[in-house]
């Protein structure tokens, strides 16, 4: 159990979203960056391992078996403090929500974000896809990945990306309810497990499960793949992280026995 209760994660929350909706754009761009060079390499983990299994057992189960390496990305993202545009779903919305910030440094952090994640999974992209810097079976595995997200109809689409916005917003609550590191560290590994198992739509890394398949010429998907299936990932996520897991939290924080916290006093 969490040693802290709801209202003070909360709390505590609130201090931190307006730590980060104050920093400049510089450092915003490089954590985004990092966040996600990180995510690659934990794609880069799938598909090796998928790829080599493949020669073994049929895709299902190499496909269930090697996303359970991706947690390393989540790992490495949750301790080297790099950040991924979804995780800014809780704990800067809360400190806007409690008039901590403006709603402009927000969509600004938003965007940057965004930005260089996928900056960064271009750049590691490239140097993965080069011929001869990655075995054949795993360049074929990421086709396989980068298919999955682009074959999905709109519907499915939205839906799975939902799934990804929960998913991910709940492990940031999850990761700020403890102060143990070997307790956010399996919690990174199992979350990533739960994203890449059922290929939810999480609009960071189905981007860069589709840019590696096109950049590596496995994948039957094209460009205008990628740019639809971000465009869905983002509302999904967004309908997930903050319309579902924010609205959840904000209404447990306002239940607790005599709360005071930022949660029910907006803008004090």
């Amino acid at each position: 159990m969490s040693e802290a209760s709801p209202d003070e994660i909360w709390e505590a929350g609130l201090d931190e979203g307006e730590r980060r909706l104050t920093r400049g754009n510089a450092a915003l761009g490089a954590t985004g960056f990092a966040g996600g060079a990180d995510v690659f390499l934990g794609l880069v983990a799938v598909i090796v391992t998928t790829g080599a299994l493949l020669s073994v057992m049929p895709d299902e189960p190499a496909h269930v078996i090697g996303s359970a390496t991706f947690g390393l990305a989540l790992v490495l993202i949750t301790l080297g403090r790099a950040e991924l545009f979804t995780e800014n779903f809780l704990i800067p919305v809360s400190a806007v929500y409690a008039g901590r910030a403006p709603l402009r440094a927000l969509l600004s952090m938003w965007g940057i974000t965004f930005l260089f994640n996928g900056l960064g999974l271009l750049l590691f992209a490239a140097i993965f896809s080069h011929a001869g810097v990655l075995e054949k079976s795993a360049l074929e595995a990421a086709g396989t990945l980068a298919d999955t997200q682009a074959d999905r109809d709109v519907v499915p689409a939205l839906l799975s990306a939902i799934g990804a916005g929960t998913v991910m917003t709940l492990f940031t609550w999850v990761a700020a309810a403890t102060a143990s590191t070997s307790a956010r560290v399996i919690a990174a590994l199992g979350v990533g497990f739960l994203l890449l198992a059922p290929s939810l739509n999480h609009a960071v890394v189905s981007f860069g499960e589709i840019l590696f398949g096109l950049l590596a010429d496995t994948a039957d998907a094209g460009w205008g793949d990628l740019a639809r299936n971000t465009s869905i990932a983002v509302v999904g996520n967004l309908i997930g992280g903050v319309g579902l897991v924010f609205a959840t939290r904000l209404a447990q924080v306002r239940g607790e026995p005599d709360s005071d916290s930022g949660a029910s006093s907006r803008g004090r």
